[in-house]
């Protein structure tokens, strides 16, 4: 590889708050920042004091940078500034036989491989041995060159029809949020007599619906802290049961997958309390706070995790409808607005209980759910036909790379 002084960075603790600032700061590099594109900023700062203590290295305006693990892994980068890096970084500086966007373009094209040679273990990991052992053909600068300029213009192409999608997604969700919001704060009639909810961000509602908290109408119960041993002497207690975790709910969807979903130690008590029914809520209790999905798996026992809250109606309320109305109310940032978010978010269950919520007749609630389950179903197709349209593109994009760079296809 003609690429000398590769690296990587460190971490500074993260329990040393004078290590990081908001305001302006030296440029420290996740692997998160990383879109297969120039880096020109940093998501988070750190400062002088982080940069001499942790003995912090700085890479300089076009290097190129690789994520070796994690959920970017693959992903690479091309300095527009001079910064630090987490150790999930690889870093390689400016090579003189390498023009800077020709070696961002390399190894753009090469991730496949990297990946394909990641793969020794459970978890895929691209060690900075394995992108050293990387075999790589540079031809002249001249060529470099043509190849770039060939490159810059096919992607700007593609990434402008990625572009055309992305925001054709972003107007379906737009839309499938409205209309979710409107049938469950406003009811199917648009002639129905209204009357002040008492709520301010909730404003007119049907006169015929109740007005109350989520409390009234509901169990909340949050899941169980994480155990990764039982308790000695309690072994034959406890067994491994399956669990949900914050990863597994969706906005109106829970990943329910055998295969991946994790496992915990549980007793008999602990297998009563936090045991999942079917049409049971599960709800996001820190993190992305609001997502909200149904328990509709009756193929395994499953319990909770204390990263979400199970939420079981009463006979007052459809569980569909309920579903749809805790949407909308997170797409209201209400639930954000009762959190501390300055760390991480916490919905507790004490919070959520007290979250408002809107009551029309069983039979109103049924007739919604219908309304929305149709519209909603036509919004994800369409949704779903554009992400696989985004996919096609960017393998498209990657084999215009690779083509390119390994000499398949002539450009000059």
């Amino acid at each position: 590889l003609a690429f000398n002084g590769i690296g990587s960075g460190t971490t500074p603790s993260t329990s040393k708050k004078e290590y990081y600032t908001e305001e302006d700061g030296l440029y420290w590099l996740q692997t998160g920042d990383l879109n297969d594109g120039e880096i020109t900023d940093t998501s988070k700062k750190i400062t002088l004091l982080a940069a001499h203590e942790c003995n912090l290295k700085f890479y300089p305006v076009d290097s190129v940078v690789i994520a070796m693990y994690g959920a970017t892994i693959g992903k690479v980068g091309l300095l527009k500034i001079s910064t630090s890096t987490n150790q999930a970084c690889c870093v390689l500086p400016k090579s003189k036989r390498c023009i800077p966007s020709f070696a961002f373009y390399l190894f753009l094209g090469a991730k496949k491989q990297l990946l394909f040679d990641a793969m020794g273990g459970g978890q895929p990991n691209i060690s900075q041995d394995t992108i050293k052992k990387l075999k790589v053909s540079i031809p002249p600068q001249q060529e470099q060159r043509a190849i770039v300029s060939y490159l810059d213009e096919k992607c700007a192409k593609i990434n402008g029809a990625i572009e055309v999608q992305k925001k054709k997604i972003d107007l379906l969700n737009e839309l499938k949020n409205t209309i979710i919001t409107n049938a469950v704060i406003k009811g199917l009639n648009p002639d129905t007599p209204m009357k002040d909810s008492g709520v301010e961000w909730i404003g007119q509602v049907p006169e015929h619906w109740e007005v109350c908290k989520l409390k009234n109408h509901t169990k909340i119960i949050l899941g169980k802290m994480l155990m990764s041993t039982p308790p000695k002497g309690e072994e034959h207690l406890y067994s491994l049961e399956k669990y949900l975790k914050s990863k597994n709910i969706g906005w109106l969807q829970v990943i329910d997958n055998y295969d991946e979903v994790e496992e915990m130690w549980f007793n008999d008590y602990e297998k009563e309390v936090y045991h999942l029914e079917k049409y049971d809520l599960v709800m996001n209790e820190g993190g992305d706070v609001g997502k909200i999905g149904i328990w509709n798996n009756d193929s395994y026992d499953c319990y909770i995790q204390n990263s979400v809250n199970k939420i079981t109606a009463d006979s007052y309320l459809n569980p569909f409808y309920l579903q749809y109305l805790i949407f909308a109310i997170a797409k209201t940032n209400y639930f954000w607005s009762i959190v501390n978010p300055v760390s991480i978010a916490h919905l507790t269950k004490e919070k959520l209980s007290t979250t408002p919520i809107l009551i029309p007749s069983v039979e109103e609630q049924e007739l919604i759910v219908e309304h929305l389950d149709k519209k909603v179903s036509k919004i994800d197709a369409q949704i779903f036909k554009a992400n696989y349209r985004i996919e096609l593109l960017n393998e498209l994009k990657q084999s215009t790379i690779t083509e390119a760079v390994t000499g398949k296809v002539k450009v000059c």
